[in-house]
């Protein structure tokens, strides 16, 4: 672990952090980012704020290496989602340390990552770690809600200010207690479904709702939604995920066993149901498709024109996106109803066989021993797009370990973080940027 000193330190800062309320909408984050750039500059860090929007920042610092190998990017998003304060045993937006923890709304989605990144930052500059790599540290602004204002806006207009080898960002964690009572595992995102939003419009006949008939938008809506979601789609053990398997499974004769029976469609499909009943695991095995939408009518007694429904579909890496809408629009079997996009993200990996992924591995199997890893594709988008579309090798990891309960609190009630989590983070994160500064 860190020392004590460091340790009462990072607390300290993410009750900070945590205080300042970023919720998305608006965001607000230019407070997040002179909050981020006060501390920095203490350490004598000359951090660069970036307006993308009234009120919406981005900050960026960088510790320069001797230039003999590339950059690596800390990455994590200064927004957060929202909070209903009367539901909380804590306030959100207090940054209360109590029972252990720090509570509040982004302790880990995704200030928490944010200050074990910056306490591993300055540390490197404390202790003078000589580097042959640039670290770069970013935070950004609207992951929430896209990444416009944040790290797509600043990878469009400053690439080559965040352009890195690789870049460690959210997108997956460490877990107590999924493989078994006490175990710890890690997943580590290295890619993440495809993102697109369906507009299902049904247009008909507007009438007096005494007056059944026919031509209903709304009996339209109902229909074709029945056609659309009444279709399972099948597991698909593709987009990076057979190696990932592997890779899982390597050094151990049962895990090796059970990821030779997970890669075989013909067993996977026998065990559909039970996969099913597992809404993480299930959603990275397939293409999914969910409802969240609805709208139609305006008055009780009124039979409407129109009415819409929005579908919000996460595409495997391996799946072409206009065969999957050809595929949707082909399962509705009414004229009167159009299926169009919205929103529209396409999926991105990384390979695994780098140094920067032997770096983390080496890392937290040396400061936890035991402890697996297993490479994800998440079910979610993150910023990380961004940065594989620069070129970069971006894994998803905050690397400490939680509950259930508490990986459920994330976009949920009562989200925290334990002060020993925070403290493992910043050790595991300190640790991987030396192992790869000490790699040939």
């Amino acid at each position: 672990m860190i020392s004590e000193n460091l340790l009462k330190e990072a607390t300290g800062l993410l009750s900070d952090y945590l205080k300042i309320d970023t919720t998305n909408p608006p965001g607000n984050e230019e407070a997040g980012a002179v909050f981020l750039k006060s501390v920095l500059e203490r350490d004598g860090f000359p951090a660069v704020i970036y307006q993308s929007a009234h009120g919406r920042s981005n900050l960026l610092a960088r510790l320069k290496g001797d230039g003999s190998k590339g950059s690596l990017l800390l990455l994590h998003h200064i927004d957060v989602v929202g909070a209903v304060e009367k539901d909380w045993k804590y306030s959100p937006f207090s940054g209360a340390v109590q029972e252990g923890s720090i509570w509040g709304r982004g302790a880990l989605d995704c200030k928490g990552l944010g200050i074990m990144q910056l306490m591993a930052f300055v540390l490197l500059k404390r202790e003078r770690v000589p580097l042959k790599r640039d670290i770069i540290y970013l935070a950004v602004a609207d992951e929430e809600v896209g990444g416009e204002y944040g790290a797509g806006w600043m990878t469009k207009r400053y690439p080559e200010e965040v352009k890195a080898d690789f870049c460690l960002n959210e997108g997956g964690m460490g877990a107590i207690g999924m493989l078994g009572k006490g175990r710890k595992l890690y997943s580590l995102g290295f890619g993440e479904k495809g993102v697109m939003w369906l507009k299902v419009r049904a247009r008909g006949k507007a009438g007096h709702g005494s007056m059944p008939h026919r031509e209903n938008a709304n009996d339209r809506l109902v229909r074709a939604l029945t056609q659309i979601l009444g279709h399972e789609t099948p597991i698909q053990i593709g987009g990076g995920m057979r190696e990932a398997f592997r890779e899982f499974g390597q050094g151990s004769i049962s895990k090796s066993l059970l990821i030779r029976l997970l890669v075989n469609e013909p067993v996977l499909n026998l065990f559909r149901k039970r996969l099913k009943a597992y809404p993480k695991i299930n959603a990275i095995l397939r293409n999914t498709m969910s409802l969240t939408n609805l709208r139609a009518g305006f008055k009780e007694n009124v039979i409407p024109s129109e009415s819409e429904a929005v579908l919000d579909c996460r595409l495997l890496p391996d799946t072409d996106p206009r065969e999957f809408l050809s595929w949707v629009r082909g399962l509705v079997k009414d004229e009167m109803v159009e299926i169009e996009i919205i929103k529209e993200a396409r999926s991105s990996r990384s390979p695994l066989k780098t140094e920067f992924f032997q770096a983390i591995s080496e890392v937290v199997k040396t400061n936890t021993p035991g402890v697996d890893i297993l490479p994800m594709v998440a079910a979610g988008f993150t910023d990380s797009r961004f940065f594989r579309e620069l070129g970069s090798v971006a894994y998803g990891l905050i690397p400490a370990f939680y509950h259930p309960e508490e990986i459920e609190a994330m976009h949920g009630v009562d989200e925290r973080i334990t002060v020993e989590s925070l403290g493992l983070g910043t050790k595991n994160i300190y640790d991987i940027i030396k192992k790869l500064n000490e790699q040939s």
